[in-house]
């Protein structure tokens, strides 16, 4: 896959730039280059340069792109129904959440409707969390089950799968959770507008630095695709007169997240063309150094670590890979975080419970 060529493709599809793209491609060249978009869940971005570019493919492959792309489209709205109607449930039974990641960043995108949708993320504190539980139960008749990890639980509704949270970012030690939690406490959030109802999300400089520490989590377990950098480039280039950069580097060096988010930045400002203004600071050639290494686990991992992996997804033979998984990619970015990173290690493989702020209120 021609590197070089792809990103070309998505910053033309993030920011409309006049790239030198090619004027047609080949089906070789084509399925090289849709297929790396799958694996980092940017198909729907890739696919919008390669239409409104006009680029020439071959016909079966044109149509097969044009319907994965309605397919995204169609996918997009039904999650969007669902960010509504919770919304609105939560607002009748006066429950105070904010939705994260997912619908609210897509919101930034030129065409919202092409970002890659997942679940529908939200988070309720410790007088609401319950409440919202019983509001969910009482109108569409669900009870939530635990999820994959102790601090959210999750459900599915008319095709919808929601996470609800009550510790929204897990940092892996009693301090630094403390210390969040009274960040996440003073937020003030912001309303974004989402299938035409004002949905309450993060405040900008807070949403930014939660996108960064939840893809830099992923980084140091499996791995991570390229959308959550999309994610992260766009909300800085349309929120870059809202976000407190002050504010932003001062949560940084509190979890002793500045080398890292350094390092991500050099892929968003060398590869997807966010301007060094929207960025915050200009990378250095260490920053620019770990850049790399952390694309090529992107390229080899893919989104959520999805793909190279031999043992699949269960069993025993699924724990011992993702534990040498996790264990080359803690000593790779160390350096990055060095106090976070311990204490993430800690929790992955000594399997003590951590007790979490807010936690023990549930």
């Amino acid at each position: 896959m021609n590197e070089k060529l792809f990103f070309a493709f998505l910053r033309n599809a993030l920011w409309g730039t006049d790239e030198r793209l090619p004027t047609a491609l080949s089906e070789r060249q084509a399925r090289s280059l849709l297929r790396a978009a799958e694996r980092q869940a940017v198909y729907g971005l890739l696919a919008q340069a390669l239409l409104q570019n006009d680029i020439r493919l071959p016909q079966p492959l044109l149509f097969e792109v044009v319907g994965l792309c309605s397919k995204i489209e169609q996918g997009n709205r039904m999650v969007n129904r669902g960010v509504r109607l919770l919304a609105e449930l939560f607002r009748q039974q006066g429950v105070d959440y904010v939705i994260v990641k997912g619908q609210p960043v897509a919101a930034c995108y030129a065409n919202p409707l092409l970002r890659q949708s997942g679940d529908v993320d939200y988070y309720c504190d410790a007088a609401n969390f319950e409440k919202s539980q019983q509001a969910v139960f009482r109108a569409w008749g669900i009870r939530a089950v635990a999820g994959g990890s102790d601090h959210h639980v999750h459900y599915d509704f008319q095709g919808v799968v929601f996470e609800g949270h009550f510790a929204l970012a897990i940092f892996f030690s009693q301090r630094a959770q403390v210390r969040w939690q009274h960040v996440l406490d003073a937020d003030k959030g912001m309303l974004v507008m989402i299938d035409g109802i004002a949905v309450k999300t993060l405040s900008p400089t807070l949403h930014v630095f939660y996108v960064f520490m939840h893809l830099y989590g992923h980084l140091l377990g499996l791995g991570i695709g390229l959308r959550q950098f999309c994610d992260m480039a766009v909300m800085l280039r349309l929120c870059r007169d809202k976000i407190d950069m002050l504010q932003l580097q001062g949560h940084l060096r509190m979890f002793g997240m500045e080398r890292a988010y350094r390092a991500c930045g050099s892929i968003l400002a060398d590869c997807l063309g966010l301007s060094v203004h929207d960025l915050g600071f200009e990378p250095t050639d260490t920053d620019r150094r770990y850049g790399a290494k952390i694309l090529d686990v992107v390229f080899c991992r893919g989104n959520m670590g999805h793909y190279n992996k031999r043992a699949g997804f269960r069993g025993w033979r699924h724990n011992l890979e993702a534990t040498a998984i996790k264990l080359t990619h803690f000593i790779k970015f160390f350096p990055l975080a060095p106090g976070y990173s311990c204490h993430w290690l800690w929790h992955e493989f000594a399997r003590q419970s951590i007790p979490f702020a807010g936690r023990e209120k549930h």
